[in-house]
């Protein structure tokens, strides 16, 4: 037990037991899980060098107070341990934070908040970047790009947004951007569409795995939305293992002269997903190589884990020497691990970024769990590099060919439609050598304003095994 303990405890302790009742456990009771957060986190967190003292009254500050107030803000060149958290057990809530797609009950659409891109007005507006099919979303006629102005009559803003997320039946208020003659642009009131309550649903990250013929070349597209493991996403679950090894089987089968990955919205997930992508993407004279490694704490042992290629994958190897990535400020964390696992193995020029710069997560969590509380840590516990060790991308990876489908007002197509900004430029971009689009800066007064409220965050890199 830390000192800081000892100190806390001999002085509470002291009037606990003054007027001669010993109420020790009593007072132990009160406190002991978050002393157990900090003997975990004094043990295993990646800057355990650098936990604060705690005085007396922090123990007694909520659990998700307590744990935010270990972490270390000096991490990651100054940007702070923004990844580390606490996923409380018991509300509905809580379990809804992290993703707007929630496994438990879902409406079935992913959307983000921007604050009027028109710059006329200061209110909040949600863009729906895809939806589930079949989902209470999909068969109430929600369409990626459609901008929700309000929640059953109410104007969105940054905090009812959650309704969004899970509950019952919602009035869901559709706007549009609309240009005039002279140029000028203007919301117009669309419709008001009622979605049903949400469900309990798969989300499958495979959303879209595709072949294209176009001028004369066959071209793979794959849309992987998370690094999960199966319908439960938990770490015994290894389904879509399975699942994505047929993917790539039938892939293979169709022998594509090229392969498009996209990751736009693939916030990351568990390592050991990476893995079995990273087998079926890489060459396959690499397979056995280690792909991705983990750099602990030195009081960790062992220090480093290192995830090798797996050659069980081989049948479904796709043998890439060249691979083109779509990324967005979504990709992040297991998803920048691919990029940067593959580099060395293909060679920086053959790993072809195509949009924004990601996020910048170079680093993995571990869940931590004891019975006697509802809740689970999730700690940084490690950096993650490639089987060269490099891993200094915690600024993100700026891409070789820039887009941002953020910026476009007009309506979107749908993804995996030919037409879909990313989509076109990437296959115009492997059979012409050029963006169809070139991109243009937006226009001052939308890039001005243009501003992301936060619903979505990197699901991290999560490590299978309690290290």
């Amino acid at each position: 037990m830390k000192r800081i303990q000892h100190i806390l405890f001999l002085s509470l302790m002291f009037l606990l037991t003054a007027c001669g009742e010993d109420r020790s456990d009593e007072f132990y009771a009160l406190i002991e899980d978050r002393m157990w957060i900090e003997e975990v986190m004094r043990e295993k967190y990646l800057w355990y060098d650098q936990l604060p003292e705690k005085k007396d009254d922090d123990y007694f500050t909520s659990v998700e107070s307590f744990f935010k107030s270990l972490l270390y803000k000096g991490a990651l060149d100054g940007k702070g341990d923004n990844y580390s958290y606490v996923e409380m057990l018991d509300t509905e809530e809580a379990r809804a934070r992290a993703m707007t797609l929630n496994r438990t009950s879902t409406y079935g659409m992913e959307f983000e908040l921007l604050s009027d891109p028109l710059k006329k007005s200061t209110r909040t507006y949600a863009r729906i970047l895809y939806v589930l099919p079949d989902s209470p979303a999909d068969k109430a006629g929600i369409k990626r790009g459609d901008w929700i102005s309000a929640i059953d009559n109410q104007k969105l803003n940054n905090k009812n947004y959650v309704q969004m997320m899970t509950g019952g039946n919602l009035a869901l208020s559709r706007e549009a951007i609309v240009t005039t003659e002279d140029g000028n642009r203007s919301w117009q009131v669309v419709d008001t569409v009622s979605v049903s309550s949400s469900v309990n649903m798969e989300i499958s990250p495979f959303f879209i795995d595709s072949i294209y013929e176009t001028n004369g070349q066959r071209i793979a597209y794959f849309m992987y939305n998370e690094f999960a493991t199966g319908p439960n996403n938990n770490a015994s679950d290894f389904s879509y293992d399975e699942q994505m090894y047929a993917i790539f089987a039938n892939f293979k089968r169709q022998n594509p002269d090229a392969f498009i990955l996209d990751l736009r919205y693939n916030p990351g997930g568990y390592l050991s997903c990476a893995q079995t992508l990273g087998s079926l993407l890489a060459p396959a004279d690499k397979l056995g190589e280690t792909f991705t490694k983990l750099q602990f704490n030195d009081k960790s042992s062992p220090q480093s884990m290192d995830y090798p290629l797996l050659p069980e994958y081989a049948d479904a190897n796709l043998n890439l020497g060249k691979i083109y990535i779509l990324t967005t400020r979504y990709t992040a964390s297991a998803s920048e691990a691919i990029i940067n696992g593959l580099i060395p193995l293909m060679g920086k020029e053959n790993v072809v970024l195509i949009g924004e710069k990601t996020e910048g997560k170079n680093v993995a969590m571990t869940a931590y769990q004891d019975e006697r509380f509802s809740f689970i840590l999730w700690p940084v516990t490690a950096f993650v590099a490639n089987g060269n060790g490099e891993g200094d991308y915690s600024t993100g990876f700026k891409p070789q060919y820039e887009l941002d489908e953020r910026s476009m007002l007009e309506p979107w197509y749908p993804l995996g439609d030919i037409q879909e900004y990313y989509l076109k430029n990437t296959l115009s971009l492997i059979t012409e050598g050029r963006l169809s689009d070139e991109l243009e800066a937006p226009e001052e007064e939308v890039q001005s304003i243009l501003s992301t409220i936060s619903t979505r965050t990197p699901d991290g890199c999560k490590i299978n095994h309690p290290y």
